[in-house]
């Protein structure tokens, strides 16, 4: 993960795992296959707790704080991951196969933003926040949000609570941009 997609070879990813390259070959036929796992499980693991956050939450504001509150605190706790799934680009993927996949990441990945724009949309309609194509706004307030993964560093002292007030700082920047006036 720490090499990324282009410097990473199958005996890297084998030694990190503690695993022998033929183990890892057991699983996965190229890089491309193990990309496409972790692509699948970051973003279902991102929707079910941002859909369960927008299901939980009173009101639009609510949603969508708690909503960019998980999806930044899940960058950053699984910072390795989300980097390579929201950085790495489907162009690499090139057999029918994992065109297949691409397809599915982009349904998952248009989902995901629509749980985004139906919360703005409702919002917008109670008067939360401003009016505007909410398909447009979901598109900064996401990349707002990924942008995250550029330039947040892991250490080790970060704690849970250092986390958290990041992700704070970023959701209100977030709603200040959203909120009606």
């Amino acid at each position: 993960m720490r090499l990324g997609y282009a410097r990473a070879s199958i005996d890297e990813i084998a030694d990190q795992m503690g695993a022998t390259k033929g183990r890892v070959y057991h699983y996965y036929r190229s890089k491309a296959d193990i990309l496409m796992d972790i692509h699948r499980h970051v973003l279902e693991m991102m929707f079910d707790a941002v859909q369960a956050e927008r299901d939980a939450a009173g009101n639009p504001v609510e949603a969508l704080r708690a909503m960019a509150r998980r999806h930044a605190l899940i960058v950053m706790e699984n910072l390795a991951f989300t980097r390579v799934t929201l950085l790495s680009t489907t162009d690499l993927f090139v057999n029918e196969k994992q065109q297949d996949f691409v397809s599915d990441i982009a349904k998952i990945r248009r989902n995901y933003e629509m749980l985004f724009v139906a919360t703005l949309e409702r919002g917008m309609e109670t008067g939360v926040f401003r009016q505007t194509d909410a398909k447009l706004l979901a598109k900064p307030l996401l990349g707002s949000l990924n942008w995250t993964t550029m330039w947040y560093i892991d250490r080790e002292q970060t704690t849970d609570e250092g986390r958290a007030k990041i992700a704070d700082i970023i959701v209100d920047y977030i709603l200040e941009g959203v909120t009606a006036r």
